[in-house]
């Protein structure tokens, strides 16, 4: 019988024997392979704008014939994403031996800003693992850029004054360039700003550059500033804009995130009957070339449109019909004013007497407001006078009897000159402002001193008529026109257009009304209220003959 022990002693120091050689070889062959197997990892460049992209470099060679070499493997995700470009391989005669060197190159496209560690890259070469790692990789925004020799740092900002404006409104758009050392070039610095296809622009004069405290250091800024006018409603996204930095040897290009703007219809809720698409906020004033003139004979009326908005928005504005007026079609006149418009209208009197151009009215939707609103005019008076030629012609054609009535006028005049002069002769109540004085002022004046002197006999319920005519005509006279009552609206309107100050035409006005009111008033006036009225009175008219 055979000793199964005995006999299995030597077979299994022979194993013994086997598997320490075999772990010895493993353990010297590649510490002597890799003294001549080399892998490299390298990355180009080392700094980069999360816009730009990296290329890494592999590489495997060695002074030995190379076989069995594997394809590089790593992962840098979530940090890089890697797109393979090309692989290489170079054949070499070493001891007669043919080695070979193999290299890899792939495109790192960064997912996020800030210093990265890469992890190692392993290469596998006869089923050794050999590990290389490529080191770190800074990402800088989009919108900066840090010089790692001076330190000096480079922003670019975008921004809108409103994401949310209405249709035609006017929004501002803003590209700052911000700066702590001036780049080494002589090439200017010019941004590459949007195409704004989706509004309308202005270009606004470059603001001069200042300075801001930003992260604990100083910045030098540069603006460049458009106003845009959305024309389309809905959803905008302006584009980012451009900066290229003509760093030698390796330029780069900043830029601005995009900007999303939501642009709103106008409302529908409260727009006036006669809107027409003005969006801003504005005032509409007119004016004529004249106020006294003959039947038949053309005047302008000039009306202007000034403010703030969208002048491109802007419209003729509609003039109602005018009693006693045929108008002709507007005209724009020329104008140096870019946020006024003019408009011309010849207007020509078809009757004689005081014509009135009434207010007209211009609506336009205030964005600042959320808001329809209307502006108007003051109405202006007009004194139209008969045509001379016309008097000239109904004169000839007169019948015989209008001239026999004609010839008795001078005895008519003769007898009213008569009776005149001796009303001159007894003062008479109802003849208020002497006819020997020169000027309107001075006929007033006298007239308010004749019934503070009592030289004019007025009642106390009466004073405040007497005061009114007197008032009135001497705003009568100022306009070279007879006597009329007049209402307040053309009284405020004669007296702005002549300068007189607000303050001034309200006295009048505050004067009038309280002589209106007393007129009708249980308790007549005291001599104290009464002289006080007077006082006012007069220093109201030497005013209005100072303006």
């Amino acid at each position: 019988m055979i000793k199964i022990g005995n006999s299995q002693m030597p077979s299994l120091h022979s194993c013994l024997c086997v598997t320490a050689f075999s772990i010895l070889l493993m353990l010297f062959t590649p510490a002597a392979q890799s003294k001549d197997v080399k892998v490299e990892a390298t990355v180009t460049p080392r700094h980069i704008q999360l816009n730009e992209k990296a290329t890494l470099e592999l590489t495997i060679s060695g002074n030995t014939q190379m076989k069995h070499i594997g394809s590089p493997t790593f992962n840098f995700l979530p940090d890089f994403l890697a797109v393979p470009l090309h692989s290489k391989t170079t054949p070499r005669l070493i001891d007669d031996k043919i080695a070979v060197t193999m290299a890899w190159a792939y495109e790192l496209i960064p997912q996020k800003i800030g210093e990265i560690a890469l992890s190692d890259v392993q290469f596998s070469y006869q089923g050794v693992p050999y590990l290389a790692n490529p080191g770190k990789i800074i990402v800088g925004a989009v919108d900066t850029y840090v010089n790692n020799t001076t330190g000096g740092i480079h922003k670019v900002q975008a921004e809108v004054s409103n994401q949310k404006p209405y249709l035609n409104e006017a929004i501002e758009y803003r590209f700052r360039y911000l700066y702590t050392t001036v780049l080494p070039t002589l090439e200017p610095l010019t941004p590459s700003l949007p195409e704004f296809s989706d509004f309308l622009v202005e270009e606004l004069p470059d603001e001069k550059d200042t300075t801001v405290q930003m992260q604990g250091k100083t910045f030098i800024v540069q603006e460049s500033v458009r106003r845009l006018y959305p024309h389309k409603i809905g959803r905008i996204l302006i584009q980012p804009a451009q900066l290229k930095l003509p760093i030698k040897g390796n330029p780069k290009t900043l830029k601005t995130k995009s900007l999303p703007l939501n642009v709103q219809p106008l409302p529908k809720v409260g727009k006036p009957t006669n809107f027409t698409g003005t969006v801003g906020q504005y005032n509409i004033t007119a004016q004529v070339d004249r106020r006294r003139l003959e039947i038949r004979n053309a005047l302008t009326l000039s009306l202007q449109i000034a403010g703030s908005g969208n002048i491109k928005t802007v419209t003729p504005p509609q003039i109602p019909a005018i009693s006693g007026f045929r108008i002709d079609p507007q005209n724009l006149a020329n104008t140096t004013k870019d946020n006024s418009r003019v408009y011309t209208y010849a207007i020509t009197p078809l009757k004689a007497g005081i014509l009135l151009i009434p207010k007209i009215e211009y609506a336009f939707f205030n964005p600042n407001k959320h808001t329809y609103q209307t502006t108007q005019t003051i109405p202006i008076p007009i004194t139209v006078l008969p045509n001379s030629n016309d008097l000239i012609d109904s004169e000839s054609n007169f019948p015989s009897w209008i001239l026999w009535l004609l010839l008795l006028i001078p005895i008519f005049v003769g007898v009213g000159a008569y009776l005149l002069y001796r009303a001159k002769l007894k003062p008479d109540s109802k003849s208020i402002m002497p006819d020997t004085l020169t000027t309107p002022a001075e006929r007033a004046l006298s007239a308010l001193n004749a019934i503070d002197s009592g030289k004019i006999d007025t009642q106390a319920t009466s004073f405040g008529e007497t005061l009114t005519r007197i008032l009135h005509q001497y705003i009568c006279e100022q306009q070279d026109s007879s006597y009329r009552p007049l209402n307040t609206a053309e009284i405020q309107e004669i007296y702005t257009q002549a300068g007189v100050a607000d303050s001034i035409i309200m006295e009048l006005v505050e004067i009038l009304t309280k002589c209106d009111y007393h007129r009708f008033a249980p308790v007549p006036l005291s001599a104290d209220e009464r002289k006080s009225l007077i006082s006012r009175a007069e220093t109201v008219i030497q005013h209005i003959e100072e303006t």
